[in-house]
């Protein structure tokens, strides 16, 4: 058994995922959704303090030795004594245990409470975490102050743009004016005065500078993060947004913005969370992408959504990709020869195929049902 501690939360990473699923023995897996106090329901701690004796039971009806049993809750039980697990929570977290695993995961997306026991961790509710990308960026967009963040982890730091690139209006203007924005001299009488006056409304003149003034923020974090591929999320009212997205030449902007000032009346975690739902949204939107074009590029041969088909592509280390209605139920037992692994009783088979996928180097995607070709619970994309 593996010494029982509280880990550091991270978010779920795939390599972490392969070294979980290839534990040996009773794998047990709890889900908790987050809380916070002075919330209705329970919280993560009297969550799992019901689990415990539900494991209990189960562990004794599968005829688990008693030091064994003790051996896999103790961690559990240490985990509800500690402080900051009895807190709230603003994120969900999953917990992996069996003989040589005790590993927990902070959850960007929303997770129903759940306890099982099986020959196999349930993965399907983490799925989509596991296509996070490692790190992306939050502009806060506002004609008084521009902020860079640097989202990872479910946290945010602030980046400080490159030197030189303008941080508000007034510094944009002072560096330079907009060519469509002229200053010439009316001579009456014996005195001068300099006269300011634009080619077009005031509106429109407006809408020129802060174009300008996006365009030399746009450059600087193009240079910041060297033209890389890190997405970046937009927070702000819409004339500000839409006047950025015409001036940016960064190439993974997302399409989905933050509405709202972000110097208005949102938390800071507020925004955060927001900030990854948006993510969140565009990773499902291009899985569901990549389905359409694997089934378009591949059918009939090497592709296929039959369930029984795939539970034995994926065994055998077939299944390259492989897509999953998130709200489908499909339990049985596992056909001879669909696993290496000895399985006695019912199991979730959607999730069997995602794990005998992962674990064959393959990727798996958890989809909405309506991203689903013609209704069905599975999908898969063979490599041979």
């Amino acid at each position: 058994m593996i010494e029982a501690k509280v880990t550091e939360l991270e978010s779920p990473r795939l390599e972490l995922v392969q070294d979980l699923i290839r534990s040996n023995g009773h794998r047990i897996t709890i889900l908790l959704p987050p809380y916070r106090p002075g919330e209705q329901g329970k919280s993560m701690a009297g969550l799992l303090k019901i689990y415990l004796q539900d494991l209990s039971h189960q562990l004794v009806a599968r005829r688990t030795p008693e030091p064994v049993t003790a051996d896999l809750l103790k961690p559990l039980q240490e985990l509800i004594e500690d402080e900051k697990f009895s807190g709230g929570a603003r994120f969900g977290r999953a917990i992996f245990r069996s003989r040589d695993v005790f590993q927990q995961f902070e959850l960007l997306g929303p997770v129903k409470a759940q306890c099982t026991v099986g020959s196999y961790f349930q993965i399907r509710p983490i799925l989509a975490d596991l296509h996070f990308p490692p790190e992306f960026y939050l502009l806060k967009l506002s004609k008084k102050r521009v902020e860079l963040n640097r989202c990872a982890n479910l946290h945010a730091e602030i980046v400080r743009l490159p030197k030189g690139v303008p941080e508000t209006l007034d510094e944009a203007l002072e560096f330079k004016q907009p060519d469509h924005d002229l200053e010439n001299r009316s001579f009456a009488g014996a005195s001068t005065a300099a006269i300011r006056f634009g080619t077009g409304s005031g509106r429109e003149t407006q809408h020129a500078y802060l174009a300008d003034f996006y365009r030399m923020v746009d450059r600087g974090i193009f240079e910041l993060l060297h033209g890389g591929n890190a997405p970046l999320v937009l927070a702000g009212v819409d004339e500000d947004t839409a006047a950025y997205r015409m001036a940016h030449t960064y190439p993974n902007l997302l399409s989905r913005s933050i509405h709202g000032s972000p110097s208005g009346p949102w938390l800071e975690q507020d925004l955060l969370e927001q900030a990854y739902s948006i993510v969140r949204a565009e990773q499902v939107d291009r899985a569901a992408a990549s389905l359409m074009e694997s089934r378009d590029r591949l059918a009939p041969a090497r592709f296929t959504t039959d369930l029984d088909t795939v539970l034995g592509a994926a065994a055998d280390g077939r299944v390259e990709k492989l897509y999953i209605d998130e709200s489908a139920q499909k339990t049985g037992h596992l056909p001879d020869g669909k696993s290496e692994r000895r399985v006695q009783e019912d199991e979730d088979l959607l999730n069997v195929a995602a794990v005998e996928t992962i674990l064959h180097g393959g990727v798996a995607f958890a989809l909405p049902p309506n991203k689903m070709p013609d209704g069905g619970a599975i999908a898969a994309a063979f490599r041979y």
